[in-house]
């Protein structure tokens, strides 16, 4: 951002919101730090008649991006909102996501561990991952996330793991689990690391749950073997296999996207999450 400023100048407007006292930034603040640290004195600043409600819903609409804000500050946002006396329902409205999309990021700040709450800000807990640890009491979210950190266990894995450790009863199993997590995990075939199938799913789909599971562990099998890295010469006389591997992949992929923008469009009609 420094960059940036000092090359082409200030692109675009601070936004701000006014207060009796002045006016309170809701929008920019790597801009101001940027230029402060520049020596700037003076900004251009858009002032916006925005209440409390007004000034978090507007920090969530002109922050929206992969690289603008991080889950947890999300989170930390939304919780204002709800603060407001709004519910989780009419928050999604207001930032026009689903409401889906609300309670996971407030069920990060209500029900994660203080301790793990920092570590998202600080970057070092993947939210996926943090996700996956709400369904423990706090004292054993901290037990796997340690667990988790040390044997860099993705969000996946991690869910695996949260798995095993709901279905091990005994103390000296669990310990197990949390001392070596992927020796654990590699025990376990796919079919038993997972919660049963949704008894809601019909034939056909608990046909295909199962597909999607075998699939899933085919595709991370070769994954991990083509990252050894294998020969040149294995490469080359494989190269026909490959070939069909990518175009299958290709294939299963569209199809997996039009599935998803399927499911997309019904939950823009309120049956299911959108983001």
């Amino acid at each position: 951002m420094k960059q940036s400023l000092a090359t082409h100048g200030q692109l675009t407007p601070l936004v701000a919101a006014a207060r009796p006292e002045g006016v309170e930034l809701i929008d920019g603040f790597k801009r101001l730090f940027s230029a402060m640290t520049l020596g700037w004195t003076t900004l251009l600043v858009v002032v916006r008649p925005l209440d409390e409600t007004g000034q978090w819903a507007a920090m969530l609409l002109l922050n929206r991006g992969p690289s603008s804000m991080t889950t947890m500050e999300e989170a930390l946002v939304l919780r204002e909102l709800c603060k407001t006396g709004l519910s989780q329902t009419e928050v999604a409205a207001l930032c026009a996501r689903h409401k889906t999309w609300v309670s996971r990021r407030v069920g990060l700040v209500e029900r994660l561990h203080p301790e793990l709450i920092e570590a998202m800000k600080l970057g070092l807990l993947h939210p996926g991952s943090a996700r996956r640890l709400l369904s423990l009491p706090p004292g054993n979210q901290l037990e796997l996330a340690a667990a988790i950190e040390s044997a860099k266990l993705g969000p996946q894995d991690t869910e695996l793991l949260v798995g095993l450790w709901h279905r091990t009863k005994e103390p000296v199993a669990r310990r197990a689990l949390l001392e070596a997590p992927r020796a654990s995990l590699a025990k376990h075939p796919p079919e038993t690391r997972r919660s049963p199938l949704d008894p809601r799913l019909s034939p056909a789909g608990k046909r295909l749950c199962q597909s999607l599971y075998r699939f899933e562990t085919a595709a991370m099998e070769t994954s991990r073997r083509l990252r050894a890295p294998p020969s040149d010469k294995d490469l080359e006389l494989l190269d026909k296999d490959l070939r069909r591997a990518q175009k299958t992949a290709s294939q299963l992929t569209t199809e997996l996207g039009a599935r998803k923008s399927a499911t997309g469009a019904s939950g823009r009609d309120g049956s299911g999450e959108t983001s």
